[in-house]
C-alpha cells in the first residue's frame, strides 16, 4: 500500500521542516508528501525553498519521497485539507500537523494495522513537549464518545502498551484508507473537531479504528495565528468554536435516540473545559460557559440547516 503524508501548514515554517525531516528520517517514509500553503504565506514558502519544487527530498541519498505543493487561498484547516485530498494518491492518508516531529517507527507502526481489511483508520499517541515533557497522567480511556455526548481524548496520555479500537482519532497523528475519507465538512468552524468528524464518518462506514500507543510523534504546541483564541480553550472565542462543531457532529453521527441526551448534557452539565452550566458553578467560568451555550445553539441551527437538503432531495 502506498501512503501520502498531508501536511497543512500556515505561518510555522520551521515547525514545517523539523516535521518533514522527521518523516524522511522514519524506518518507513511516505510515498508522498503533500505541504498545503496559503497563498498569502510567503515566509513559509520562502523557508522550504529547494525542498518542494515537485521533486524528490533525500535523507542520506537512500530514501525518498515525492513532495508536492498544493495552495489555498481560502483560510482554515479543513479548507487546507481538502485541497491537500485533491491531489493525494496514496491508498492510505495520513495527518501529521506540521508542529509535531513522527519517530522513526511511526508509520512503520501505523500500517501494520491495515493488514486488517476492516481497519479503516489508524492513530497514536502524541507525546507533547517530545521525550523530555512532562509526563502525562495514566487513563483507561481513550477516544471515546460517550453514551451521553461527552468526547473524551485522552491521546496525549499514558495508557495500557496495547492498541485498542476507538470511537476517534487525533489530528495530530491520525490516518486512514483515502477510499473511505469523504472531503472534511466546512460546516466544521474550528481546530479541534474536523479529526472527531472525519473518525466518526469512518466508523459509520462499518470500519474499526485502532489507537496504537507505541504509535508516537513528538508533539511540540506551536501559536495558531489565524485561530480566534490561538491555544487557550478557556478564551470565550475559541470556546463557542469548540462548542458549536461539538454539537455539530454529535447531532450529524449519534443516532437519534441519543441526540437529546447529548443536547442536553452539552450545555447544561459539560466538563472543566467543555463548560456547562452546572461545571460553571463549580469552576466558575461564566464568560466561557455563555460563550459555549451560544455556540451549542449555533451547532444546533447548523445541523439543522446540514440536514434540511437531504429531507428535502
Amino acid at each position: 500500500m502506498t501512503v501520502t503524508a498531508l501536511i497543512p501548514s500556515y505561518g510555522r515554517p520551521d515547525s514545517l521542516l523539523r516535521c518533514l525531516l522527521g518523516l524522511m528520517a522514519g524506518e518507513r517514509v511516505p510515498d508522498e508528501i503533500i505541504v498545503v500553503v496559503r497563498d498569502t504565506d510567503t515566509a513559509t514558502r520562502e523557508a522550504l525553498g529547494g525542498v518542494v519544487r515537485g521533486t524528490q527530498f533525500r535523507t542520506g541519498g537512500t530514501q525518498a519521497a515525492d513532495i508536492k505543493l498544493a495552495t489555498v487561498a481560502e483560510p482554515g484547516q479543513v479548507a487546507a485539507m481538502n485541497a491537500g485530498l485533491v491531489v493525494a494518491t496514496g491508498d492510505i492518508v495520513c495527518f501529521p500537523d506540521d508542529d509535531c516531529v513522527p519517530r522513526p517507527d511511526w508509520l512503520r507502526r501505523l500500517m501494520a494495522h491495515y493488514a486488517d481489511p476492516q481497519v479503516g483508520g489508524a492513530g497514536g499517541r502524541d507525546a507533547v513537549g517530545g521525550p523530555d515533557g512532562p509526563e502525562p497522567p495514566l487513563v483507561a480511556h481513550v477516544g471515546v464518545v460517550t453514551w451521553y455526548g461527552r468526547i473524551i481524548g485522552n491521546h496525549h496520555c499514558r495508557t495500557s502498551s496495547e492498541s485498542r479500537a476507538v470511537d476517534h482519532l487525533k489530528g495530530v497523528n491520525m490516518s486512514f484508507r483515502r477510499a473511505l475519507l469523504p472531503a472534511f465538512d466546512t460546516n466544521i468552524r474550528g481546530p479541534h473537531l474536523n479529526d472527531t468528524d472525519i473518525s466518526l464518518g469512518v466508523r459509520r462506514q462499518g470500519y474499526r479504528l485502532i489507537f496504537d500507543p507505541e504509535a508516537k510523534v513528538d508533539h511540540y504546541p506551536a501559536v495558531r495565528p489565524d485561530t480566534p483564541g490561538g491555544r487557550d480553550l478557556l478564551d470565550p472565542k475559541l470556546a463557542y468554536l469548540d462548542a458549536h462543531d461539538r454539537m455539530y457532529v454529535l447531532l450529524k453521527h449519534l443516532p437519534w435516540y441519543r441526540r437529546p441526551v447529548a443536547v442536553a448534557y452539552q450545555p447544561l452539565i459539560g466538563t472543566k473545559v467543555q463548560t456547562g452550566l452546572v461545571m460553571g458553578l463549580i469552576v466558575g467560568r461564566w464568560r466561557v460557559v455563555g460563550a459555549g451555550v451560544r455556540g451549542v445553539w449555533a451547532g444546533m441551527r447548523t445541523a439543522s440547516r446540514a440536514r434540511r437538503p437531504r429531507s428535502q432531495a
